[in-house]
C-alpha cells in the first residue's frame, strides 16, 4: 500500500451549495414559522375546549384534562384557557362592551341634538329677517303711497287755482292760510335768518346763501321736483339735490339729516331734510345754492327775488 497521502482538493461553490441545500431545513420548518404556528394552534385548541367545555355533558371532565395537560406542559395558553372559563372575566369584558356601546351612542344623540338646535337657531334667524324685510318695503310702499296722494291732491289745487296761482283757506284757528299750485314756489324755511351772502371767501367762492338754522330744522322743496342726489359729500357734510319743474336745481348742504330719497317726486313745500353742522361748517346752518338748467351756480338773491321769495 501506498504512503501517499496527497493534498486533498477543497470543494467549490457549487458543491458548498449542495451540502447547504441538503442539510438545511424547509423554511415552514424554521422557528420564525413554528412558534407562531404553535401559538395559533394552541388557540384554536383552547377556543375549542372552552366550547366543548359549555356543551357536552363531559365538559367538566375534557376541561380538567385539558387543564392538566397544558399546565404541565407549561404553555402559556393555560392562561388563555383560565380566563375564558373564568366567569367574572367574561362579564367585566361583556359590561365594558357594553358601556362602550352606550357611550357611542350617546354622543351621536348629542351631535345630533346640537346640529338640531343649531338648524332652529338659523331658521329663527332667517325668519325675523324676513319678517323685517317684508315690514321695510311694507313702509316704503306706504310711503310713496302717501306722497302719490299727496301730489294728486297737489295738482287737483293747481287746477283750480291754476298752473303758478294761488288759493286762500282758513286754518282752526280761524287765521286765512296760502296754498302754493304744483309750480308755485316757497321759501326752504320758515322765518329764515340771512347770515352770509353768495361770493368769494377766503380765497375760493362761497357758491351760495346761508342761513341761520338750528340743527333739527326742518327744510322743505321750493316748488314740484325729483330728487336727483343725496348723501355725503366732501365740504357739503350731507346734502340733497332737487331738480324743479322749469330745470333749475338747487343744493341744501351742511344736514344732519335727509328725509326723502333719490328719485322721489316732491311737490312745494313738501320737507326733505333737517338742518345740520356737517361738512366744513363753522356752526348749524343751511347752505343753499341755485344752478339754473343744472349747470353752474349764481347768487340766489336776484333768482329768489323774481318768484316773490324773500
Amino acid at each position: 500500500m501506498s504512503e501517499y497521502s496527497g493534498r486533498h482538493r477543497p470543494p467549490t461553490r457549487a458543491e458548498r451549495r449542495a451540502q447547504q441545500r441538503r442539510t438545511r431545513l424547509p423554511k415552514s420548518f424554521g422557528p420564525a414559522y413554528a412558534l407562531p404556528t404553535a401559538a395559533a394552534v394552541t388557540l384554536v385548541l383552547t377556543a375549542a375546549g372552552a366550547t366543548a367545555a359549555q356543551s357536552s355533558p363531559f365538559a367538566s371532565q375534557a376541561a380538567d384534562s385539558a387543564k392538566a395537560a397544558f399546565v404541565t406542559g407549561g404553555s402559556p395558553a393555560s392562561s388563555a384557557t383560565s380566563l375564558l372559563s373564568d366567569p367574572e372575566v367574561v362579564d367585566t369584558a361583556r359590561t365594558e362592551a357594553e358601556t362602550a356601546t352606550d357611550e357611542a351612542d350617546g354622543l351621536d344623540q348629542r351631535r345630533q341634538a346640537a346640529s338640531t338646535t343649531v338648524a332652529e337657531s338659523q331658521g329663527r334667524t332667517q325668519e325675523r329677517q324676513r319678517v323685517a324685510r317684508d315690514k321695510a318695503r311694507k313702509e316704503v310702499a306706504a310711503d310713496r303711497a302717501a306722497a302719490k296722494k299727496k301730489r294728486d291732491a297737489s295738482t287737483s289745487s293747481s287746477a283750480t287755482t291754476g298752473a303758478a296761482g294761488t288759493g286762500e283757506t282758513t286754518t282752526a284757528d280761524g287765521e286765512s292760510a296760502t296754498e302754493v299750485g304744483a309750480q308755485g314756489w316757497v321759501t326752504p324755511l320758515d322765518n329764515a335768518v340771512f347770515t352770509s351772502p353768495f361770493g368769494m371767501r377766503w380765497g375760493r367762492l362761497h357758491a351760495g346763501q346761508d342761513y341761520a338754522a338750528a340743527v333739527g330744522t326742518p327744510l322743505k322743496a321750493m316748488s314740484s321736483g325729483e330728487v336727483i342726489g343725496a348723501g355725503p359729500m366732501d365740504g357739503y357734510g350731507i346734502y340733497i339735490d332737487i331738480k324743479y319743474w322749469d330745470g333749475t336745481v338747487s343744493r341744501y348742504g351742511h344736514l344732519s339729516s335727509v328725509s326723502a330719497s333719490v328719485g322721489q317726486q316732491v311737490s312745494p313745500g313738501d320737507v326733505v331734510a333737517l338742518s345740520g353742522n356737517t361738512g366744513r361748517s363753522t356752526g348749524p346752518h343751511l347752505h343753499m345754492e341755485i344752478h339754473p338748467g343744472g349747470g353752474g351756480a349764481i347768487d340766489p338773491s336776484g333768482w329768489l327775488a323774481e318768484r316773490g321769495l324773500s
